[in-house]
């Protein structure tokens, strides 16, 4: 069973105990099921491909006016889909139905409306499966009763809209929030459970997934950092330029070389004394900016060995690296 016809399943089974809220409900069903035959008998007639559309029919008009619609079962010209037909008993109580549904003051009351929307969704409703996306509709003929529907739903303060589609008139919903709302007004109390049992565990997917996003894309960074890292050490080392660094940079990258996976507090915990993220990442960077440097004066001049720094170009003295200002625990 889909997810629609489960909804319209529970409310079908919603009977409301009002006579006037019987009455509204059974509105729906005439505007937008009923057809007055031109056949010599002149029989009001409803005609729908849902079973609980016709049950709940049935048992509003017994109990509304204790009258009995009777009930067939036809196949579509495809075959495949079964079409209820219900006749009610004589032209008379045809006449009178259509005149106590089609009463001005039949959606006066709010509990009213709310049965009104309950039999319009059975007999033209649809709902998409909530695990997918959030969509509820009403398909009329005619934008009259389209524009009912629209403003039936407007005031429960449900912000419905209408488009047209193949020649009928669409009124829909497709906030979540909103899909709620209307359920609840009409009655789908386990259907509202469902939805929202659904809507909080694609919220806590959709937070974890962020979150292992986010995660991810950190430790690609990190890694793609200490990556970098490693090979500016090894260059400055492979280069002999370990004996042009001041001891707090050369036990730097000493550590860095020793535990290429360890994050920057790990690294700081190895050096002596301790000193946080921002100052392993300030001598790292300091390491990084030597190497460059290193390089640009090895492509100048590839026969020259390793010189002393200009000071303007990298200050690698012992003024560079003041732990009061970089290396904070």
């Amino acid at each position: 069973m889909s997810f629609s016809a489960g909804v319209k399943k529970e409310l079908a089974g919603t009977v409301p105990a009002a006579r006037h809220c019987q009455i509204a409900e059974l509105a729906a069903f005439v505007r937008m099921l009923s057809a007055q035959e031109r056949a010599d008998d002149g029989l009001l007639r409803f005609q729908t491909e849902n079973e609980w559309a016709a049950r709940k029919l049935f048992t509003l008009s017994r109990r509304a006016f204790k009258m009995n619609i009777a009930f067939s079962e036809t196949l579509s010209k495809s075959g495949n889909r079964t079409i209820w037909t219900g006749t009610v008993p004589d032209a008379e109580s045809g006449q009178m139905l259509l005149a106590a549904t089609s009463h001005s003051s039949v959606l006066r009351m709010e509990c009213c409306r709310k049965a009104f929307l309950r039999g319009a969704f059975l007999s033209a409703g649809s709902i998409s499966a909530p695990e997918k996306y959030y969509h509820l509709e009403f398909v009329s003929r005619d934008p009259e009763t389209a524009e009912m529907i629209r403003g039936t739903m407007r005031s429960l303060a449900l912000d419905a809209r209408i488009v047209r589609r193949k020649g009928d008139f669409v009124v829909y919903l497709k906030e979540s929030d909103q899909i709620l709302a209307l359920l609840g007004a009409m009655g789908a109390s386990i259907s509202f459970l469902n939805i929202e049992n659904i809507r909080v565990l694609k919220e806590m997917r959709g937070s974890v997934n962020r979150r292992v996003n986010c995660e991810t894309a950190n430790l690609n960074k990190t890694v793609v950092s200490a990556v970098r890292q490693m090979e500016d050490i090894r260059y400055i080392r492979d280069s002999g330029g370990f004996g042009e660094l001041t001891p707090q940079l050369r036990e730097m990258a000493e550590i860095r070389l020793a535990y290429p996976e360890a994050s920057l507090a790990e690294l700081g915990e190895h050096l002596s004394p301790r000193i946080g993220k921002s100052g392993v990442n300030h001598r790292l960077r300091r390491l990084s900016a030597f190497a460059e440097n290193l390089r640009m004066r090895r492509s100048e001049n590839q026969t020259s060995g390793p010189g002393f720094i200009d000071e303007g170009k990298f200050q690698g003295g012992k003024d560079y690296d003041k732990e009061g200002d970089y290396d904070s625990t």
